[in-house]
């Protein structure tokens, strides 16, 4: 077992993270994982929610970290995922509306996800980021990463990092198609990288549908 460990939902943001550790040489270090939920998988293998098992599992990793996204965006990004890089996985034909409300793929999936995430945090002492964070202050959540992981990397280190980590410059990087890794590459046409936007859902989504969201994940109108 990988002793660091950086689990999300899937378009949580993790491969910005994941690409300013790669210009530290760092990602080697650390398993990215979506704690099953890869959705990668045209068979659907139904989801697992068992939390007594993960309490278990996770307390023998000995550094992880995990991941959080406002659920709005997520959901609107895993919907272009899905259509478009995997869609020869799925090839998913529902509107987006019809996706947030999908037994398989839709919002009360990422609401369980999330609450069983909490009680690991919680009952194990994890350490949370969030995409959020990571817009207002890359710089310093990559610092808080390494410092929790115990890697020894200057802060000139870093700030050379985040700025390599730059959208545009990551859209430039996949797009060339020489990216060394699989995870920063285009796939059916379809972009890795496409908006890292924070509050992008309310462009994509419609009123009924922010409402339906925000009543799954238990958010107050004045906090959308």
């Amino acid at each position: 077992m990988r002793k660091y460990q950086l689990v999300s939902y899937p378009k949580s943001g993790r491969s910005w993270i994941r690409f300013v550790l790669s210009e530290l040489d760092l990602d080697k270090e650390i398993k990215f994982q979506h704690d099953q939920f890869e959705f990668n998988d045209g068979d659907m293998p139904p989801h697992d929610f068992d939390l007594e098992r993960r309490l278990e599992h996770y307390a023998q990793v000995e550094k992880l970290v995990y991941l959080e996204r406002d659920p709005r965006d997520v959901m609107v990004s895993l919907y272009h995922q899905v259509t478009g890089r995997f869609d020869d996985f799925f090839h998913y034909t529902g509107t987006l509306s019809e996706f947030l409300r999908d037994d398989y793929f839709g919002a009360e999936n990422l609401h369980r996800f999330r609450g069983m995430w909490a009680e690991l945090v919680e009952q194990l002492g994890l350490l949370k980021v969030t995409y959020e964070d990571c817009h207002a202050d890359m710089a310093g959540q990559i610092r808080r990463l390494a410092d929790y992981y115990g890697f020894d990397v200057s802060d000139e280190a870093v700030h050379r990092a985040v700025g390599e980590g730059d959208f545009d410059n990551m859209k430039s990087i996949e797009q060339s198609g020489e990216f060394p890794k699989p995870w920063l590459r285009t796939r059916n046409d379809a972009p890795k990288v496409r908006q890292g936007k924070v509050g992008g859902y309310r462009s994509a989504l419609a009123p009924e549908d922010i409402a339906y969201l925000n009543g799954i994940f238990g958010i107050l109108e004045d906090d959308a």
